[in-house]
Parts: structure tokens; sequence; C-alpha cells
């Protein structure tokens, strides 16, 4: 992918099938895989939150991004995660990834030691990173699991560097996305909205392009509000019932909750590993409530 080429629609973040003994079910990744590409997502994310990317070692995280790349058809965007503690740890990761087709690396704030990343430190890391990635770069704001914000200063000094492309934002905070895109609107820089709960209001700032928790269960639903806004229908009821959703399978619930959705609507989440605990029985009732009503229109097309 040239630096300036655009994501648009719905990228999906695949989650990371694991048995009941921890390992990594490549089938049942291989299978999910298949059934999104038969979507409209518009392109898929390994190794992101939804990943479950904390949580696997780096020879898995290898393992999980060729076997994706295998099977993502070049019609749609690939992208990759790129979460570590050190510049060292990434810098290998991309170099040993550096001959798979990849679009963009999507690359997380080093928050181990969050009390020392100022400014500075942040816009060392990610130069240091941009420099050396065969990959275009997006930055990845995702301060509720970090416990930082990138700056929107720090992000438009580093949206002048040629290899970062832009970023995704996943706080959920409107008025921190306003200061981004006003801090970047003289680069060739493309935010991407990583909150369903705030896609409405993201498409009205601009925001083309989204990748949402949301999509695992429901990949063409958010993409239908994105296809209605710009056909000028009011969206308002559209965004309530997204933002409900999503907020089910990620704030109320997180990733196990995301997993047991899958299971319901025909995709196999697997299970989560430590220390992101099973569900109990009154969680899994709180969520087939909730997709009710899309399991009742699923049986429906069936019949």
């Amino acid at each position: 992918m040239s630096s300036n080429v655009r994501f648009r629609g719905v990228i999906t973040p695949i989650t990371t099938p694991f048995s009941p003994q921890g390992e990594i079910l490549q089938e049942v990744l291989e299978g999910n895989l298949e059934k999104y590409l038969r979507t409209s997502a518009s392109g898929f994310l390994v190794l992101g939150s939804n990943g479950e990317a904390p949580h696997l070692s780096p020879s898995e995280k290898l393992e999980v991004t060729r076997l994706s790349g295998e099977i993502i058809s070049p019609d749609r965007y690939f992208l990759v995660g790129i979460a570590f503690s050190s510049l060292v740890e990434a810098s290998e990761f991309l170099e040993k990834i550096e001959g798979l087709r990849i679009d963009a690396v999507l690359v997380s704030v080093p928050s181990y030691y969050r009390d020392r990343m100022n400014e500075e430190a942040l816009h060392r890391y990610f130069t240091e990173i941009a420099n050396r990635s065969a990959f275009p770069v997006l930055l990845y704001n995702i301060p509720q699991f970090t416990g930082l914000a990138i700056g929107p200063e720090v992000v438009g000094k580093l949206a002048a560097h040629h290899n970062i492309v832009g970023m995704k934002d996943s706080s959920g905070n409107i008025g921190y996305l306003e200061r981004v895109l006003e801090q970047t609107q003289k680069e060739d820089f493309q935010v991407i909205l990583g909150s369903a709960g705030s896609l409405g209001p993201g498409l009205v700032l601009g925001i083309r392009a989204a990748i949402l928790a949301v999509a695992c269960v429901l990949p063409e639903m958010p993409l239908r509000l994105m296809k209605d806004y710009k056909a000028g229908v009011d969206i308002g009821s559209q965004q309530i019932q997204l933002a409900r959703v999503a907020r089910c399978v990620t704030d109320d619930h997180g990733i196990p909750g995301l997993k047991y959705a899958m299971d319901l609507v025909g995709f196999e989440g697997g299970q989560s590993r430590l220390p992101l605990l099973p569900l109990d029985q009154g969680q899994k009732v709180d969520i087939e409530r909730v997709f009710e009503p899309f399991l009742v229109e699923m049986s429906g097309q069936r019949t």
C-alpha cells in the first residue's frame, strides 16, 4: 500500500480463538475469516485489542499474522497490530513480517512505564517505529486500556512523517477527535474511528473508515449506518441501537462477551485466556437479551 491510500468502510478486528487449554484454534480462526470474507467488511485487523494481542507470545503473533495473511484476499485491507513494551521487541517483530502482504501496521502506545511516556518519549518511539517499518504506520489511541492518550499536538507532529499515514482513535472522545483532526488537517493523514458509540458524530466530522468490535458479531450493521448517512438518511435510531449493541460486547462484558455473541450469531468465538475470566450465566443471559432481535431476524431469513 502506498502512503497516500485511504481506508474506507468497516474493518473487522479479528478475535483469536483459544481452546479451554489456552491453545490457538487455527481451524476456527480460518473458518471465521472465510465467513467474514463473505461479508461486506472492507478489511481485517489481526493482533488488535480484540485479538488479545497482549496474551500472545511473539511466535504466536507471527503464526496468527501468517495464517491470516494466507486467507485474506488481496481486495481487502490487511492490518496488523504492533503492541510491545519496547522498541527492540517491536522492531524484531516488524522484521519478521516484512515479507508479508500487509497494508499497514497499527502501533500501540508502550504503556508499562506510562508515567514516563511524555510527549518527547512518545514522539521518539513512534518516529523510530515509522523509520524502521516496511509498512505504513497507524497510531493507536486507546487510553481506556493503556492509561494514556497520545496528545493531539504529538499526533500533529507525527502526522508530518512520511510513513505515519493515520491513526485509530478508540477513545470515544469527540472533543479529542476534533482536536486531532484540527492538528492534522494540513497533512495526508487519516483518522479511523475505533468506537461504535461515536460513529455517527464521527461521520459528521468526516470520518470514512472504522475498526469496530461490533463488526465481529454483526459485520453489516455499522456499514449500513455509514451507507445511510452518505445517502442522507436520518441515522439517529440506528446510532442508538449500534451503541447499545457495541456497549454490550465492549464496556459491559469485554472480549469474553464479544466471543459469546459471536457464538450466538454463527461465528466461533472460542475461549479467552486468563486473566480474562469466563462469563457467568447472568452475563450470558444479558448478552442473549441484547442480541435476541438479531437472532430472530436471522432465523426468519433462513426460513
